[in-house]
Order: C-alpha cells, then sequence, then structure tokens
C-alpha cells in the first residue's frame, strides 16, 4: 500500500505541475458561467419577464450534462494520454518503471490520479455553477442534488478512465493515441444514443449514473444489473490494460 501511495503522490505530481490543466479548468468555469448569461440574454431577447429562481434555479444540475458528457470525458483523455502515451513519446516512462512500485501498482495510480483530477475538475466546476446560480439570483434549489449526483457519476467516469488506458496500451504513438481514443469515445456515444437497442449494454450510457438513483428509482434488479454491466466493463478494461502494461519495457 505504501508504494501504491508513493506512485499515486507522484503520478498526481506529474498532472498538477502541467499548466493546461489549469487553462481547462478555466475554460469549463467559463462554459459554466457562459450558460447560466445565456439562459438570461435568451430570456430578455424572447421579451419574457420570468423570475431569476425560475431562469436559473437548477443550474447547477443543468451542467452537468456539459460536465459528464464533455469536459470530464476530454480531461481524462488527456490525463491518460499525458500518462502514458506522452511518457512512451518522451522516453521517461522507463525510469518510472524502474522505481520500486510493481507494474500492477504502477497502473491503477496513473488511473487513479487521472480520477482524482477528475474529481477536483467536477468538484471546482460544481463550485462555479453554484456560485454563478446563487449570485444571479437563481437561488439555492438543486444544490445539494447536484453534489450528490456529481459525486455518484464518478464510478462510470472510473470506468471511462480504464477504457483510456487499455487503449493507450493498443496504440502507440502520442497524438495516434489521443486520436484513437477521442474517436472510440465518440463513437461510443453516438452508437448509445441513435442505436437505443443497445446503448443500455454500452458503458458510456451510464455516464450520468445519477440517473439511476436520484430522483425516479429504478427496481432492485434492474440497478443490479446495471452494476454488475459496469463492474464488468471496469474489470476486463483494468485487466486486459494491466496485462499489455505489464508487457513494457519503456
Amino acid at each position: 500500500m505504501q508504494a501504491f501511495s508513493a506512485g499515486l503522490k507522484n503520478e498526481w505530481f506529474k498532472l498538477w505541475k502541467r499548466k493546461k490543466y489549469f487553462v481547462l479548468l478555466i475554460l469549463g468555469g467559463l462554459v459554466c458561467v457562459g450558460s447560466a448569461l445565456r439562459v438570461m440574454a435568451a430570456d430578455l431577447v424572447v421579451g419574457e419577464t420570468l423570475p431569476r429562481k425560475l431562469l436559473l434555479g437548477n443550474l447547477s444540475m443543468e451542467n452537468l450534462f456539459f460536465l459528464l458528457l464533455i469536459f470530464l470525458p476530454l480531461l481524462a483523455l488527456v490525463g491518460v494520454c499525458d500518462l502514458f502515451a506522452g511518457e512512451q513519446a518522451d522516453r521517461t516512462l522507463r525510469f518510472t518503471l524502474m522505481r520500486p512500485i510493481g507494474k500492477g501498482k504502477l497502473f491503477l495510480a496513473k488511473a487513479a490520479a487521472v480520477w482524482l483530477l477528475c474529481l477536483l475538475a467536477l468538484g471546482v466546476l460544481l463550485g462555479v455553477s453554484i456560485l454563478a446560480q446563487t449570485a444571479l439570483g437563481g437561488g439555492a434549489g438543486g444544490i445539494g442534488r447536484s453534489l450528490v449526483s456529481g459525486l455518484l457519476d464518478m464510478v462510470p467516469m472510473a470506468v471511462l478512465i480504464l477504457f483510456f488506458c487499455l487503449i493507450n496500451q493498443l496504440v502507440r504513438g502520442g497524438s495516434l493515441t489521443v486520436l484513437a481514443c477521442l474517436a472510440a469515445y465518440v463513437a461510443l456515444v453516438l452508437a448509445g444514443t441513435y442505436l437505443p437497442s443497445i446503448g443500455g449494454l454500452l458503458f458510456t450510457g451510464y455516464l450520468r449514473w445519477h440517473n439511476l438513483w436520484v430522483g425516479v428509482t429504478l427496481p432492485l434488479g434492474s440497478l443490479l444489473t446495471r452494476i454488475g454491466i459496469l463492474a464488468g466493463y471496469g474489470l476486463v478494461f483494468g485487466a486486459c490494460g494491466f496485462l499489455l502494461f505489464d508487457r513494457r519495457d519503456g
């Protein structure tokens, strides 16, 4: 456990020192605030005089769609590619492999560091959304629900991160790996959207995991089935990714 903790701190430091993640956070915050201003501007253009609480009372929940399907997957993709394909491209992975930590723990440490980055980004951007909602007169409605929903949605985000980790073992080359991850993610999201018959079988269909738990709750049997599907994807992606990573020598 001590080796894993040290490895996690090391991988987290690699992500934390890169300024592009701060830039992405700033851009994400601007989008969250911009969504509130867009709603207010549309109301003025239409000529309606709806109360601010009605217009912005659910802003934090509405911004979850952008965060879960666009921003966090993009952040996870960039983070995973930096820690795997990026280190492979600049020949620093071999030095990481020389550290006193097993490859299995190192693989999980890299994935966990990206997950923590996504968790931090989710907390920051939800905080920005909540501040925008309250500061612009939207009130405090839905804030607790959005926070609980965000925490629940970090479960399928871990599976998505393991999926990106697997692709990084299958595809060699920095830019090619990024394109492969992006193409695979977009293809899965589009397939789940336009082919409803298979949407429930794709793990990307559960990125908004809170829909199963917050509000209308599904029967226990249906919940267990979906939990099993998501857990199965996570085990397969994690196991296959580790087996391929274990063969690497840098």
